[in-house]
Formats: structure tokens, C-alpha cells, sequence
């Protein structure tokens, strides 16, 4: 008996009332897909400007509220960025010559893992039971590589000259190389589905990496600093 009781305490607990008499829960999910607009910084002294292309990503979260206006937000989240320069490409046995010609597009792909923690506040009239809520965000959360590729190809011949997988390490990593450290600030709009707890989200969330990452190109054949941060618009569901 003892037990039951104590199980319908903590169900209860993760409970409350509304002013207006309903039952609001303390906590919930949420799952959405991004667009990632990615800003690649690289060195000119050995690339030209990096270019962004095409970036998406998706997130899995759990939320609690200890608040009426706060949630923490605990989550996952993979994110795919990719951008393409132009620098040098030295082959094994051959001799480097920095000319400033950079001859060979690289064209690079990463796949890297969040684990965000994040603390989200409402704005003033977006209460609880309202039809829309907007809100402000900001967290940390660390970054793993999981995954980079890169495709070489000699601009001259327009041949492609090498494709693959790289090594990618942060300057200045957080536990080991793969892993760095990223603050994140944002806001969104959460869109009530008729009088449930169960929302449509739109979300702007910007990714500052705290460290440039070295890309290493094939075997160490490049070696150039690049800065990294993300702007991500995402589009979710609450429950």
C-alpha cells in the first residue's frame, strides 16, 4: 500500500493547476527537423572564403518546468553542416609550395552530435493556457564529430582527385579531441493544437563553436584552422 501511495504522489507531483481550473503537466517532449545556415571561417592567409551549403538536422528533447514561464530543456540533437573553399592539396611525395594558388575545391561535409541543456523563458503574455507563447532561449551544450567527409578536385581539370572520409580535431578540445563546446541562444513560438498540451514549435537557434576545428584533408595532406558556428531555423512538435 505503502508503494501506490508513493506512486501516485510523484504522478501527482508532475501535476498542477492552472488558473483557469485545468490541469497543466510539469513536464513533456518534443521533436523537430532544421534547416542549418552554416558560417565556415577559414584562414586567407592559406583558403579562400568558405562557402555554405546545404545543412539539416533533427533533435529529440525532454522538458521540465520548475516555473510557470521557465522550462530546462535536456536533449539530442545530430546536425549535418557542410561548406567548400578552395586551398592547397599536397599529394604524398610531393614538396609544398605555398603560392597562394589555391588550384584544388574542397568540398566538405561534417555530421557532428549535440547534447544541449538549455533554459527557455516566456515572454510576458504568453502564459500557460494562451493560443501562442514566445520565448527566449540560451544553454550549452558539448559537440561530437561523429562523421566528416571531403571531396577534392582539381580546378584546372575540373577531375576530381581525391573523395572521403577525414579526421577533424578541435584547437581547443573538452575531454578529447573530438569533442568541444558550443553556447547556443535563440527564440520560437510555440502554437497551441485547439486546447491540449500538444503544440506545432517554430524555433531560430544560433550555435557559436568556442574553438576553431583542424581539418587535416587526406592523410595530413592540408592542415588548415577553420571557425564554425550555425544558424538553424526548426520546425517541431511538442507533447
Amino acid at each position: 500500500m505503502k508503494k501506490y501511495c508513493i506512486i501516485f504522489l510523484l504522478i501527482c507531483g508532475s501535476y498542477r493547476l492552472s488558473a483557469q481550473g485545468g490541469m497543466i503537466r510539469n513536464y513533456g517532449f518534443s521533436v523537430a527537423m532544421s534547416n542549418a545556415f552554416s558560417f565556415f571561417q577559414t584562414d586567407t592567409r592559406h583558403a579562400s572564403e568558405a562557402k555554405m551549403r546545404f545543412g539539416m538536422g533533427g533533435m529529440f528533447r525532454f522538458h521540465f518546468r520548475p516555473a510557470p514561464a521557465v522550462q530546462i530543456q535536456l536533449g539530442l540533437e545530430i546536425l549535418s553542416q557542410s561548406c567548400k573553399f578552395n586551398t592547397y592539396y599536397f599529394e604524398t611525395g610531393y614538396s609544398q609550395f605555398y603560392d597562394r594558388n589555391f588550384r584544388f575545391e574542397h568540398q566538405l561535409r561534417i555530421w557532428e552530435m549535440y547534447v544541449p541543456l538549455i533554459g527557455r523563458v516566456n515572454l510576458a503574455g504568453s502564459g500557460e493556457m494562451a493560443p501562442a507563447s514566445f520565448y527566449l532561449m540560451g544553454g550549452y551544450a558539448p559537440k561530437f564529430f561523429l562523421q566528416a567527409t571531403t571531396e577534392i578536385t582539381d580546378r584546372e581539370t575540373g577531375k576530381g582527385v581525391w573523395g572521403g572520409g577525414t579526421d577533424l580535431r578541435f584547437e581547443n578540445w573538452f575531454i578529447n579531441e573530438q569533442l568541444g563546446n558550443v553556447l547556443i541562444a535563440g527564440m520560437g513560438v510555440d502554437k497551441r493544437i485547439r486546447f491540449s498540451e500538444k503544440f506545432v514549435s517554430f524555433e531560430l537557434i544560433y550555435r557559436y563553436n568556442l574553438s576553431r576545428f583542424w581539418y587535416v584533408g587526406r592523410y595530413n595532406t592540408n592542415e588548415l584552422l577553420i571557425k564554425n558556428s550555425a544558424l538553424t531555423f526548426q520546425m517541431g512538435y511538442r507533447f
